[in-house]
């Protein structure tokens, strides 16, 4: 499920951002997520597995 937020970001770095993301043919948003993703992926994996302990 997707939620809608807003945050802050100096515009050159939105801009460099958008420009990114065209080249590798994304939406900003999916680009966006993309890079969250990669950057929390150590996290994502640990809860997982504390997850899988604590059935």
């Amino acid at each position: 499920m997707s939620k809608y937020t807003a945050f802050r970001c100096p515009e050159d770095l939105l801009e460099l951002a958008k420009i990114k993301a065209k080249k590798d043919r994304r939406s900003l948003s999916n680009y966006i997520i993309t890079l969250i993703e990669k950057d929390v992926q150590d996290e994502m994996v640990a809860a997982d597995e504390a997850k899988g302990k604590r059935k």
